[in-house]
C-alpha cells in the first residue's frame, strides 16, 4: 500500500488510520488476515466540506480500529468491503442513503432506510441537506389501497410479513419467498419509523443528547445513555468517581434484568407458550421497581449524566434491592428447568434457526446472538468499562447455534446480572456520584461501545469546540444482528419463523433510530 497508511494517535488505546480510498480494500484485507475474527462494528459517514469522510470501525483482537478514507462530495464512489466482509452488508447501503456514497460492487444496492420514493440526490446527513425540501409521494386519504396478493415466483411464492401485521410490535418488512413449507430467502425493509436521531442530536447540545438518545430504544435507554456520555467524557478528559461508576453499572445489569426477562417472556407469546409469557413478565415486574426506586423514572431512567450519576444510593435501599433480587434468584431455577426438559418448548426452538461460528463471525453478529453461536464476544470482558473491571462474572457460550441457544444464553446471563449488581452493592465505594464537567467540548473525537442486552452498542462523537456535537453515530445491536436471520431462516420451516426470528431479540425502535 505504499505511503498510503498513516496511523494517528489513538484515543484511549484505539488506533486511527488515514487510508487512501483506493488502498482501504488492501488495508481491511490485512487486518482480517491478522485477526480471522475480525469484523466491522459500524461505518460512520463524515460530511467534511469538500469531502465526506468514511471511518470503519473495525473489531480486531478485543480492540477497535478505525480505517479513516475521504472521497470526493461532488462524486463520492469507494469500493464495496461486502466480499471481504459480508457484515458490512448493511452498514454500506446506510451510509448510501444517508450521505449518498456509492460502493462500487455491493450485491444490494437498494434503499434501506429512506422510502423508495424520497427525493433524488438529498442526502439527510450531509451538512447542506435541506430537509423541507423533500417530497415523498403520498396516496389519497380517499383512495383505498387494494389489497397485495402473495407474489408468485415459478415455484416460489413471495409472502409478506409487515409492515403491519399481528406478530410485529413494530412497523417492520420481511418479503419472505418460500418454496412450499421452506424458506428460501428473506429480504428485509427497516426505516418504517425512522426518527433522524443522528442528525437532531447535532441540533441540540452535549447535555439536551443524554435524553434524546435515551429515547432511541425505552428498553436498553440506560445503555444508549452511558455509550453517549462515556465517548464526551473521553474528549473532555472528564474521571468518573469510582461510586458513580458501580451506580452506574448497577444501573446498566438492572436494564440487563428486565430486557432479558421481557424478551424470554416474548419468546413464549410467539411460540404459542402464553403461561410462559405471563410469569416472565410477572417476575419482570420487581425488577422495574428497583428501576424505579434508585432512578425516580420506572422506564426511561435519567440516571446517567455526564461526569457520574443523577442520584445516589441510599443505603436504606440496599436490603430492599437485595431481596427483590434474591427471590428473582430462585424464581429463575423454574424457567431454566423449563427451557432445559419441556418437550414442547425444546421442539420449537431446538434445531431451529441455527448460525454456525463461522456465519456468525463473517456476519459480525453481536452478544447472545454470537454467544449462542459459541463466539466469544463481550464488551464487558473485552474492554472492561465502569466497574466490570473489578466485578467477577463468567462470560455465557453456548455452541449449538440454534434458537434454543440464544434462549438459554440469556437464561444464564440473568443468573450473572444478578451477581453482578450484588457484588457492586456489597463493594460500592464511598465518594461522590458525579464530578461536574463543562458544557462546551473541546474539538475532538472519539468512539464508545458497550455490551448492551441485545449485545455491543456502538457510539462515535465528534466534537467542534462548543456545546453542540459535530457528529453523533449509532449503530444499535440489532441492526448488527438482522443479517443473521436472512441466514438461518434459508432453508428452514416457515412455521419455524416466529420462534427463529424472536430469538434475536430485535428491536426496530434501536434500528430506526
Amino acid at each position: 500500500m505504499g505511503g498510503s497508511l498513516q496511523i494517528q494517535p489513538a484515543h484511549l488505546g484505539k488506533a486511527s488510520i488515514q487510508v487512501k480510498a483506493e488502498s482501504n480494500r488492501d488495508a481491511l484485507k490485512l487486518l482480517v488476515e491478522a485477526d480471522k475474527n475480525a469484523g466491522i462494528i459500524a461505518l460512520t459517514g463524515v460530511d467534511l466540506g469538500a469531502q465526506i469522510g468514511l471511518l470503519y470501525h473495525i473489531r480486531t483482537n478485543g480492540a477497535v480500529i478505525t480505517l479513516k478514507s475521504e472521497v470526493p462530495k461532488e462524486s463520492p464512489r469507494i469500493p464495496t468491503i461486502t466480499d471481504i466482509i459480508p457484515g458490512a452488508l448493511f452498514h454500506e447501503r446506510e451510509a448510501a442513503d444517508l450521505f449518498g456514497v456509492v460502493f462500487e460492487g455491493h450485491p444490494n444496492p437498494a434503499r434501506i432506510v429512506l422510502p423508495e420514493d424520497w427525493s433524488e440526490n438529498l442526502y439527510p446527513l450531509r451538512k447542506d441537506a435541506k430537509i423541507d425540501n423533500a417530497t415523498v409521494k403520498c396516496e389519497s386519504s380517499k383512495s383505498k389501497p387494494e389489497p397485495v396478493p402473495p407474489q408468485s415466483d415459478g415455484s416460489l411464492v413471495n409472502i409478506i410479513i409487515g409492515p403491519q401485521h399481528p406478530a410485529l410490535l413494530e412497523p417492520e418488512k420481511f418479503s419472505v419467498k418460500v418454496n412450499g413449507e421452506i424458506v428460501k430467502q428473506v429480504e428485509p425493509r427497516i426505516g418504517y419509523v425512522h426518527r433522524g436521531v443522528e442528525k437532531a442530536a447535532e441540533q441540540r447540545t452535549y447535555l439536551q443528547d443524554v435524553y434524546l438518545v435515551e429515547r432511541i430504544c425505552g428498553i436498553c435507554n440506560s445503555c444508549h445513555a452511558t455509550c453517549f456520555v462515556e465517548a464526551v467524557e473521553k474528549i473532555l478528559g472528564t474521571q468518573v468517581p469510582p461510586r458513580a461508576k458501580y451506580i452506574r453499572t448497577i444501573i446498566l445489569e438492572l436494564n440487563r434484568l428486565h430486557s432479558h426477562l421481557l424478551l424470554l417472556g416474548h419468546a413464549g407469546l410467539e411460540i404459542g407458550y402464553e403461561t410462559l409469557f405471563q410469569y416472565m413478565w410477572r417476575d419482570r415486574e420487581p425488577i422495574m421497581d428497583v428501576t424505579e426506586l434508585l432512578t425516580g423514572n420506572r422506564v426511561i431512567s435519567s440516571a446517567i449524566a455526564v461526569g457520574g450519576v443523577r442520584r445516589d444510593i441510599r443505603e436504606s435501599d440496599v436490603p430492599k434491592i437485595k431481596a427483590v433480587l434474591a427471590d428473582l434468584k430462585k424464581k429463575m431455577a423454574l424457567y431454566r428447568q423449563l427451557y432445559t426438559n419441556e418437550r414442547t418448548l425444546k421442539m420449537r426452538t431446538q434445531n431451529v434457526g441455527t448460525l454456525s461460528k463461522e456465519d456468525a463471525v463473517k456476519l459480525c453478529v453481536v452478544g447472545p446472538v454470537a454467544r449462542g453461536s459459541g463466539v466469544n464476544i463481550d464488551v464487558r470482558k473485552e474492554e472492561p468499562y465502569e466497574a466490570y473491571g473489578e466485578i467477577p462474572f463468567k462470560l455465557i457460550t453456548y455452541n449449538t447455534g440454534d434458537s434454543w441457544a440464544r434462549f438459554m444464553v440469556r437464561i444464564d446471563e440473568i443468573d450473572e446480572s444478578i451477581s453482578i449488581i450484588d457484588y457492586a452493592l456489597d463493594h460500592l465505594p464511598a465518594g461522590p456520584f458525579r464530578v461536574r464537567a463543562p458544557r462546551v467540548v473541546a474539538a475532538g473525537e472519539a468512539v464508545n461501545r458497550v455490551e448492551a442486552p441485545r449485545g455491543e452498542l456502538f457510539y462515535y462523537v465528534k466534537s467542534n469546540g462548543t456545546a453542540y456535537p459535530e457528529r453523533v453515530k449509532v449503530r444499535t445491536p440489532t441492526y448488527a444482528n438482522l443479517p443473521a436471520f436472512l441466514k438461518t431462516a434459508e432453508g428452514g420451516n416457515i412455521a419455524d419463523v416466529p420462534a427463529n426470528f424472536v430469538s434475536l431479540d430485535p428491536c426496530f425502535s434501536c434500528t430506526d433510530r
